[in-house]
């Protein structure tokens, strides 16, 4: 992978069923709840939460809002869900994000990825538009505020599956 490629992930272990977790992870609906990022989305066609069904997530990070359409590759119940991000990617696989399940005795662990193979035009424009003394380190900034996010996504969906 390049320097501007990310493949990112978050663990964290969760005392609860995989099939739960999943059902939580899943609900793009609710995202807003468990990700610092992410402020909600909502289903745009298909079946919600199957295999080629269309959302779009509302994101915002600090001053900055935007929307990103993403379609459902992988809908696995209590083992794997992922979406690739439509808008702003020179290819539909360049950005996927993930949430895998792995089933541990009276729980699961439970995994966010992100794999990027090339930055998406939205992120070099905000790039672009910084001094180049700033310039020169965002997408490594970016990459550290995604891992803090991601983490804090999974811890909080484990709190919200283990009530």
């Amino acid at each position: 992978m390049s320097e501007q490629s990310y493949d990112l992930s978050a663990s964290t272990r969760v005392a609860a069923p995989a099939a739960e977790v999943y059902r939580i992870a899943s609900d793009i609906t609710r995202m807003g709840e468990w990700s610092p990022e992410c402020v909600g989305g909502r289903w745009l066609s298909g079946e919600p939460g199957t295999v080629g069904a269309r959302f779009e997530g509302h994101n915002q990070n600090r001053d900055r809002h935007w929307t990103a359409e993403c379609e459902v590759i992988a809908a696995e119940p209590g083992r794997r869900f992922a979406w690739a991000v439509l808008s702003h990617s020179p290819t539909p696989d360049n950005s996927v994000w993930s949430f895998e399940l792995e089933p541990d005795g009276d729980g699961c662990t439970l995994t966010q990825r992100f794999r990027m193979k090339q930055p998406p035009s939205r992120l070099l424009a905000i790039r672009d538009s910084l001094p180049p003394e700033k310039a020169a380190t965002f997408l490594d900034f970016r990459r550290q505020q995604l891992q803090e996010a991601m983490q804090q996504t999974v811890d909080r969906i484990r709190a919200a599956a283990e009530q």
